[in-house]
């Protein structure tokens, strides 16, 4: 597929993604809701938050976390770089959005597997294509910690891609707003 054909596929879809959210609310259907603040706030009350992440891995086996609000949870989580790089090693490309029990965190990758320099996965912008798998998958996993009693109330999220991730808000918050409902909480920084 041409670099021209993927763009516009990728207008298109956040177009229709537009028009499917408007259409939702319009229909009395709930989505995200959106705030301005700490997302840590959030998590230090006792909530699950989704962290965006690259799907890639060091020659020592730790997923590469060093900006952003990845950076923070490797900080809070010392083994979490440690997990989820093994999580990504046997996984690769199709490293899914997961559960990190000791933190209260869910795993949202944004940036694809650098198959050649799985190292360098971080350095790539997030892939929007990317995002949507995540935010289908954080939907099902959300479902399936509040039938189960993991979860109780919203779960978290940053602006996906935007912030260290080269994605605008506009390409972003569309795509999130068509496939999480109002049990989860996009959170903006002030």
């Amino acid at each position: 597929m041409t670099h021209a054909l993927r763009s516009f596929g990728l207008w298109y879809e956040t177009i229709i993604s537009c028009v499917v959210s408007s259409f939702s609310i319009n229909m009395g259907l709930t989505t995200m809701i959106e705030r301005i603040g700490d997302i840590w706030t959030f998590h230090h009350e006792g909530r699950w938050i989704a962290i965006t992440t690259n799907i890639g891995w060091k020659k020592d086996g730790k997923c590469p976390m060093g900006a952003g609000i990845a950076a923070t949870a490797a900080d809070l989580f010392p083994d979490l770089p440690g997990w989820y790089g093994t999580r990504c090693q046997k996984y690769r490309a199709d490293t899914a959005v997961c559960q990190y029990k000791p933190g209260r965190l869910i795993m949202f990758p944004t940036k694809a597997l650098d198959i050649i320099k799985p190292w360098a996965s971080w350095q790539q912008k997030s892939d929007l294509i990317l995002i949507k798998r995540s935010a289908i998958q954080l939907q099902k996993l959300g479902e399936i910690m509040r039938a189960n009693g993991t979860v109780l109330g919203e779960i978290a999220l940053p602006l996906a891609g935007c912030e260290n991730g080269g994605l605008m808000r506009g390409e972003v918050v569309p795509i999130l707003n068509r496939y999480l409902d109002d049990g989860f909480v996009l959170y903006e920084r002030n």
